[in-house]
């Protein structure tokens, strides 16, 4: 690259870009890192929160996304931006805020929000503030990095569909209205900087939990990192730091990789997203090729077909009886021995040897979706009424699908596999509790509870198992507002057992 600032930054964390005839250029290590090693770590060009159901209320802290108590410190000097901590207010003012505060009206920016739709709202305030940011004068180094890592990325204004740059005219329209308003002296560019943010944004999730809490503009991460549908790398947004951390054990050579898009998704609806919103063809691992993973890629992506059966096991009440298929049972096996001795020789052909034979019916993404619906459905029942016991067993049947189909189409350390392991580890023990406070479980379990894979055994295996996936790609010490921290629920859950 041209800036010898971030050829500096790029040696100092073990890495170099290097041409690729396919992908212009990937970045790949020139040292060996550890599952859950640190990569690259930089604060974003410009990143703001997730606004709550009121556009005009700040519902997160300015600095690391976390949810905001009652009583909140605010900035003295503009006495708009809002923390959740006294630290995070200091530490907030000598990163940046120092050379924003006082630089554009927040109260002004919400009122331009309120002339559009809701999602076109946080398009407008990244571009805002994108523009706000590459305005300043007086920089810090990291600062600088980015900004050059954003004249390095391209706009594609020319790839951009009609109805997008419609779009982006409208918000552009309002800007431009506002700008004095706003703090912006000038808005010529504003197009070019809704196309060029609208293709390498990322969406921040709470280190300890799957909600999103915000937006970056990260144009150094955007540069570097190339996409793909099951990446060894994924980053957290920590302490208004993004933390770029390996997934898995990456060798000298190997090229560092992050997920553009959800690798769940089939893959033409993929291949078809990456085109329309990237610009590129996707030629990863799992998209192209004949490994394990790419062939369970291929058996998730089946249409049902005509007849378009429902999952064999999926109940049409909650009256029935629950049951699982073993399928099910071997795979998150599978993920749990993987966790826990940290090897990854065999994992992908043992997945595919349990679901290479199943029909369309019981394992694609149309299946997956009707399990899911029935674990929210059952997450909802149970916590808005009271419900035997076979409701709570089929959430628990239906949280442990959703973890099976995570297994086979995620890394296995990615965090959404982690949160759904802990997630299914508190069904399975309240609903043991449940059943033994209202004495439908003897004293031993029964046999057809042992077959849906519920015991306190699982509990444990499923709680460690989170423990040690969050380790490697969240945060599973931090706890948000009224939350138990993730290590704390797990000690909690390994820690139990009955007393009969």
């Amino acid at each position: 690259m041209d800036s010898k600032e971030i050829n500096a930054l790029v040696a100092e964390n073990g890495l170099r870009v290097e041409l690729d005839s396919v992908k212009g250029k990937r970045t790949v290590a020139v040292r060996e890192f550890k599952r859950g090693d640190t990569i690259l770590s930089i604060r974003p060009l410009y990143e703001f929160p997730a606004r709550g159901n009121k556009e005009s209320t700040e519902s997160r802290c300015a600095h690391c996304f976390a949810r905001l108590p009652k009583r909140r410190p605010r900035c003295s000097q503009c006495r708009q931006t809002q923390y959740c901590s006294i630290n995070c207010q200091t530490t907030h003012w000598t990163s940046r805020h120092y050379f924003e505060c006082m630089k554009m009206d927040e109260r002004a920016v919400d009122a331009a929000c309120m002339e559009l739709k809701p999602e076109f709202r946080p398009s407008l305030r990244m571009c805002v503030g994108v523009m706000r940011t590459m305005s300043f004068q007086t920089v810090p180094a990291w600062l600088r990095v980015q900004r050059e890592a954003w004249h390095m990325l391209v706009t594609h204004r020319d790839k951009h569909p009609q109805f997008v740059l419609t779009q982006y005219e409208e918000i552009a329209r309002v800007i431009n209205t506002h700008h004095s308003d706003i703090g912006l002296d000038s808005t010529s560019d504003a197009i070019d900087v809704l196309c060029r943010s609208g293709c390498n944004n990322f969406a921040a999730y709470e280190p300890n939990g799957p909600r999103m809490s915000g937006y970056l503009c990260s144009p150094l991460v955007s540069l570097l990192l190339n996409h793909s549908c099951l990446p060894n790398a994924a980053f957290v947004y920590m302490g208004g730091m993004q933390i770029v951390r390996a997934l898995d054990d990456i060798q000298i050579g190997d090229e560092i990789t992050l997920a553009y898009m959800d690798g769940l998704q089939p893959r033409d609806v993929r291949q078809k997203q990456l085109s329309a919103v990237y610009f590129f063809d996707c030629t990863c691992n799992k998209c192209c090729g004949e490994s394990a993973r790419a062939q369970v890629d291929v058996l998730m992506s089946r249409a049902l077909g005509v007849d378009g059966q429902m999952p064999e096991y999926l109940p049409t009440d909650y009256v029935q009886p629950p049951a699982i298929e073993p399928w099910v049972l071997r795979v998150i096996d599978i993920l749990l021995a993987h966790c826990q001795d940290g090897t990854r020789y065999g994992f992908d052909q043992g997945l595919l040897d349990c679901v290479g034979s199943l029909p369309p019916r019981n394992f694609s993404f149309a299946a997956y979706t009707h399990w899911l619906e029935c674990q929210d459905d059952c997450l909802e029942r149970i916590s808005s009424e009271c419900v035997s016991s076979n409701v709570r067993a089929w959430a628990c049947v239906s949280a442990m699908y959703v973890l099976a189909f995570y297994a086979c189409v995620y890394p296995p350390y990615l965090s959404l596999v982690g949160f759904q392991c802990l997630e299914t580890s508190k069904l399975v023990w309240n609903t043991l509790v449940a059943s033994e406070m209202s004495n439908e479980m003897p004293n031993e379990m029964p046999n057809e509870w042992v077959e849906l894979g519920l015991s306190l055994d699982r509990v444990k295996r499923l709680a460690r198992c989170a423990q040690n996936i969050l380790r490697v790609s969240a945060e599973p010490s931090v706890s948000a507002e009224g939350d138990l921290s993730v290590e704390s629920q797990v000690a909690l859950l390994a820690g139990q057992s009955f007393v009969n």
